[in-house]
């Protein structure tokens, strides 16, 4: 019965092929169960700080994990999964909606121990790459100086462990606005957006230089003169597809003044489930001015109500600006009929830098965050409370669906009706809008493999909820753009072309130059379609170009990775403590968590 309600409310659950035929097997990778699997102490000889998996009887893990320390150390797990034919998997920070960090078997290489900083005040490509660091390299200063400067660093670090690192010298780096997420994953490596992106670009077009072990088991520097078109694919075509990348050397800015401001809005009616979309339109509509002037927001549409937290940085960082060319278009919210202008609440809050801005919001790490995982006496907390302490894990699948729009899209007299028509019919239903395009991310990085419909984006929309959420009707309204694939739906139709656009086919070849027997498999990915899952095991996909397929819906191949997230304790798939509703007696609730005292948090009123 359990499975039966999984795949019901996962219709994109694998449904697995027939066992491999004996001469197939030679194309398949091994389990456990079969006499070529290595014995213990074979892993022990080519890993000495191996250990073995957990796995549950609800959820599989790989069979051994390595916690990489050293470029040694990834060297020798690479080699041995490619030579012994195991699953491999890379597992840095954890947070990969898709599961493609885990597996039900095989080898886990964990990144996360790559550390050490090293401050640059200017970088020039070679073939010899940047001065390489690891976990004895002492963080260097450099003097206050008001220009661009560059940073190496481990593969994993996180963007708050980096920013903290490097504040001493007054400059801090584009990173996720989820501290946790490392900055030379799957987040930079698929484009990567940030609250700075409309001033400094997506994460992609930070990247200077790459050191990436591929599958050959050599160590290659990856930069605009040394291996340009694997460099090319590193920025933009996914992560963990061409090999594992070691170390980033990435720009950094001097770090500039930021405002913040908390707004939100309800509508006047508890069960109005209409009037919320003319307003959110219209809101909408200003987004491309807003982005020109450089600032980012990360919003909350529900069905009766609306959330927006907004910042600018540098000289408009002030809450004078925000007072003067933001706040008049919030207060104009309250103007549509069926929202309530009283409920209205706005909240400015300025910050001496960039690092004072994300300690405040999302909370200060200590100075033993930054020490590597096997030496240090507090790990990062993970994904909840009761995980103080415990090694990176991978977060789970999380069901999602988003679409990228431009301001063509954003100024549409029909966005309101799409707005209606996409709202996810499900539990807890929602909108969880992003304002991170415009600005420099339509004008840098066409030297990238980033989505071309990236260079168009305004907006980016994901709809979340309890299930699984479709954004049909708003992919067919901007039919011409595409997804953010690290935050998009498996399920969406013709996947290539959705996250890759027209640069999939020169990411094919470079996947087959770098990865030719394809040990780093992900889906959806460059190059998923090679393989199929057959029992557990993947097979390579003999039937690859022998079949006829329709681009336009083809989906990506389903994963052997079947560990979803429990949705229902899930702040992905809840969203945001506000906008606070007022319920049906009038009183002011919050969606999660009931009544709540408006004054009493200093957030009432406009």
């Amino acid at each position: 019965m359990k499975a039966l309600t999984l795949s019901l409310l996962l219709p994109w659950a694998i449904v697995q092929a027939a066992d491999p035929k004996p001469a197939e097997a030679a194309t398949c990778l091994i389990l456990p169960s079969d006499p070529e699997w290595p014995e213990r102490a074979v892993w022990r000889t080519a890993m000495r700080e191996i250990e073995k998996g957990k796995s549950t009887p609800e959820k599989k893990h790989p069979d051994y994990r390595l916690e990489a320390t050293t470029v040694d150390e990834v060297i020798a797990a690479v080699n041995f999964a490619k030579q012994h034919r195991v699953r491999f998997s890379i597992l840095n920070s954890g947070h990969d909606f898709h599961g493609r960090n885990d597996a039900p078997n095989g080898l886990s290489l964990v990144v996360e121990g790559l550390r050490g900083v090293n401050v640059l005040a200017d970088f020039t490509p070679s073939t010899q790459g940047a001065p390489s660091v690891n976990s004895t390299t002492k963080t260097n200063v450099l003097p206050p100086q008001a220009k661009q400067a560059y940073v190496t660093f481990g593969a994993g670090y996180s963007t708050q462990l980096l920013n903290d690192q490097i504040a001493p010298s007054k400059l801090f780096t584009v990173g996720a606005a989820h501290g946790e997420v490392t900055v030379a994953g799957g987040w930079g490596q698929t484009s990567g957006h940030s609250p700075m992106s409309p001033r400094y670009g997506l994460g992609a077009d930070q990247v200077v230089e790459y050191k990436v072990v591929t599958a050959d088991g050599e160590l290659k520097i990856a930069n605009a003169v040394s291996n340009p078109d694997l460099f090319w694919a590193l920025r933009g075509g996914g992560g963990g597809t061409y090999g594992v990348v070691v170390e980033a050397t990435v720009k950094a800015y001097p770090s500039p003044p930021v405002v913040t401001a908390s707004f939100w809005i309800n509508a006047t009616d508890y069960n109005d489930n209409k009037s919320i979309y003319p307003a959110a339109a219209w809101l909408h509509s200003k987004f491309p001015e807003w982005t020109e002037k450089g600032v980012s927001a990360y919003y909350y549409v529900y069905p009766n109500g609306m959330s927006l937290y907004i910042m600018n940085s540098g000289k408009e960082g002030t809450v004078k600006w925000l007072e003067e060319n933001v706040k008049p278009d919030l207060q104009h919210l309250g103007t549509f009929p069926g929202m309530d202008n009283k409920s209205m609440s706005y909240r400015p809050v300025g910050y001496p830098s960039y690092k004072a801005f994300f300690d405040a919001t999302f909370g200060a790490m200590d100075a033993t965050g930054a020490k590597p995982p096997k030496t240090n006496s507090r790990i990062l907390p993970r994904h909840g409370p009761g995980e103080m302490g415990m090694p990176v894990k991978a977060k789970g699948i999380s069901p999602m669906d988003s679409w990228l729009f431009s301001a063509e899209h954003l100024k549409s007299p029909q966005f309101a009706d799409a707005l209606a028509a996409g709202m996810p019919k499900l539990q807890d239903g929602q909108y969880r809008g992003q304002l991170i395009g415009g600005g420099k991310v339509l004008t840098e990085g066409n030297d990238t493999s980033v989505l071309p419909a990236w260079r168009k984006t305004i907006a980016h929309i994901v709809l979340t909820g309890l299930g699984q959420p479709n954004v049909e009707p708003l992919r067919r309204f901007a039919s011409n753009m595409g997804a953010y694939s690290n935050e998009a739906s498996y399920k969406t139709p013709g996947w290539k072309e959705a996250f890759f656009g027209t640069h999939y086919e020169k990411l094919s070849q470079i996947k087959k130059k770098y990865d030719p027997t394809g040990l780093f498999w992900v889906t959806p990915g460059i190059g998923a379609d090679d393989w199929v899952v057959r029992d557990g095991r993947l097979c390579r996909d003999t039937s690859t170009g022998q079949r006829t397929v329709d681009r336009r819906t083809e989906l990506a191949p389903a994963s052997d990775n079947q560990n979803f997230v429990d949705q229902a304790k899930d702040d992905e798939t809840k969203g945001a403590a506000f906008p606070l509703i007022q319920g049906p007696k009038g009183a002011v609730q919050n969606r999660f968590y009931g009544n709540v005292n408006l004054t009493a948090m200093g957030l009432g009123g406009m």
